[in-house]
């Protein structure tokens, strides 16, 4: 089990000396630019890339950790739901859904979708979700509000999304409390 780290420290003790290896630019037969670690063409200085930044580096407090903030629930949290008939070919391509929160979705708040008990869309600062790949039938959909850590904190009342085969099948969606 620990024959790994022999072989690991290997490894980088002989990326070393090729971290500072020189990089040579040549020209091959069809005038393409090849870069290459053997010499023979032009030798090209290799700089490590910029990276950007204000400038600003953000002080930590060492001390205890900071606590997050408590959770402030929203008034209302609802899907709100479609008037047109949802077919089957549409639900498979995508149906969108508008979240509706009182007051707005604050920052580091974000809305997932849960279909039929799973999740069915990663959490987005958004508020519109997208119900994808549906079959037909019935199925619950609800709005889940997740605070900066990622812990649902507030759903909403269970949507019900029917799915037709086609459009004259019938009434399409109804929202239950």
């Amino acid at each position: 089990m620990m024959l790994w780290v022999p072989v690991v420290c290997a490894l980088l003790v002989d990326a070393i000396p090729q971290a500072g290896a020189a990089v040579y630019r040549h020209l091959d037969a069809q005038g393409n630019v090849v870069w290459s670690d053997r010499p023979g063409g032009i030798r090209a200085e290799v700089r490590p890339p910029r990276v950007l930044s204000s400038g600003r580096v953000p002080v930590m407090n060492q001390g205890a950790a900071a606590a997050p903030a408590p959770f402030t629930p929203y008034q209302s949290v609802r899907l709100r739901p479609r008037s047109a008939p949802v077919t089957l070919e549409q639900a498979r391509r995508g149906v969108s859904l508008r979240v509706e929160t009182a007051p707005q979705l604050r920052n580091g708040d974000r809305v997932q979708l849960s279909v039929d008990g799973k999740r069915h869309q990663s959490p987005l600062s958004s508020r519109v979700l997208m119900a994808i790949g549906l079959d037909a039938g019935a199925h619950a959909l609800v709005a889940e509000v997740l605070d900066a850590s990622g812990t649902v904190r507030q759903r909403s009342p269970v949507m019900t999304l029917e799915v037709v085969s086609s459009p004259e099948s019938g009434p399409v969606l109804a929202a239950q409390p």
